[in-house]
């Protein structure tokens, strides 16, 4: 059966000659279940407010620029979303600032978002989420950087009490003095991403989920640089325990620490965190905190990369610590723990399928590369659980 919203949803077009020329006046006007497509180019000073329910927006003919120029929605935000159900789709946010320093891109205030193929940088927050419950939070393809107002109490991404942040595909780096990805939610599967301080990054923690949760993060590639702001490269439950449920597990990353000290892994929880298959590069301890390690690599010097110099931490021939030393991560809470993809810079994916013995590391070695950007065809519950 159609529902009445269904049927009634109109496409808005926004642009210069459109019947909406700026993305704020479809705001004021869209209704639950429309689409909002923004032709592609600049939209300086432009801040909008988004209470219907069930909105796709998204850039089309390319990316939709929102640069704030001194503007903002409510004192909080480029856009501050207040609906249900939102999409966002090929979307550029820069320069959000406002009086309290915590000027975010997006403001996500209503119930489950999920954001694609979108760029946060030069805001005080990428995105800044409210304390929801109920709220499910999908990020995939996407870019965060140099966000921050520096004072540290601002991020790249930061993502409150809410029932789960997916995270994957995406690439978060250079945050500005605070952390290139926080979260409290409940539950957070960070997956195949790329984050980084690079050369010259100054951020904080890489990871941070203050309060712990259940946290499944496989795949990754992180990078700290020897300007961070902390020694700690991934923190659980830096501020307390205080989540609902405490499981933790570190799988197939591959980490490096310029630094000349730091914790790859610190795990502040009770829990026994699985921490398996990761390689650890640099100075350092790999795992503070209770953990079950199995089969890491730990190493002071490139294990055999194509170009640590270039953060292209792919396996040669060379790595033969790495290729086929990996062992069968198992399970946790019904997710499947053996990688199933591998991060592809900038912004994309492509299949990881296994050549004899899993190797360690986020990726595999010795295999036709099956390329695709767009995982989101497929079944977005078998992703977020970690099966094909």
């Amino acid at each position: 059966m159609v529902s009445p919203a269904a049927t009634s949803a109109a496409t808005l077009q926004v642009g210069p000659g459109r019947t909406y020329p700026v993305p704020s006046a479809a705001a004021a006007v869209a209704g639950d279940g429309d689409i909002i497509e923004i032709d592609a180019g600049e939209y300086v000073g432009d801040v909008a407010f988004w209470t219907a329910n069930n909105l796709t927006i998204r850039g089309v003919g390319g990316t939709a620029h929102l640069r704030a120029a001194g503007n903002n929605a409510g004192g909080k935000a480029i856009w501050v979303i207040q609906g249900d159900d939102t999409t966002v789709e090929y979307i550029e946010f820069s320069e959000a600032a406002v009086p309290d320093k915590n000027g975010a891109g997006i403001r996500q205030e209503g119930t489950n978002l999920t954001v694609r193929h979108c760029s946060f940088h030069d805001n005080e927050n990428g995105i800044l989420t409210g304390a929801d419950a109920s709220s499910d939070i999908i990020i995939e393809h996407s870019e965060f950087a140099r966000n921050g107002y520096g004072d540290g109490s601002s991020h790249n991404l930061y993502i409150g009490h809410v029932n789960s942040l997916t995270f994957r595909f995406n690439s978060t780096h250079h945050a500005i003095v605070g952390h290139a990805l926080k979260s409290r939610a409940f539950t957070n599967y960070i997956l195949y991403n790329r984050i980084m301080d690079e050369a010259d990054g100054e951020s904080s923690r890489l990871i941070d989920l203050p309060n712990g949760g259940t946290a499944v993060i496989v795949g990754n590639l992180l990078h700290q640089s020897a300007s961070t702001n902390n020694s700690n490269m991934f923190c659980f439950a830096c501020e307390g325990a205080s989540n609902p449920d405490q499981a933790l597990s570190v799988v197939n990353n591959t980490l490096v620490n310029d630094r000349w000290t730091g914790t790859f892994v610190d795990n502040r929880s009770a829990v026994t965190a699985l921490v398996a298959n990761n390689i650890f590069v640099g100075n350092g301890t790999a795992v503070v905190g209770p953990a079950t390690e199995q089969t890491n690599l730990a190493l002071a010097t490139d294990p055999g990369f194509v170009g640590i110099s270039t953060f292209d931490y792919r396996l040669t021939a060379g790595a033969t610590d790495a290729i086929d030393q990996g062992s069968d991560p198992g399970s946790a809470g019904g997710f499947h723990l053996t990688p199933i993809a591998h991060y592809v810079h900038p912004l994309a994916s492509e299949l990881r399928v296994m050549v004899g013995t899993l190797d360690i590391g986020a990726y595999e070695f010795g295999r036709e590369w099956i390329f695709t950007d767009d995982f989101e065809s497929g079944d977005h519950e078998a992703w977020s659980r970690g099966s094909s």
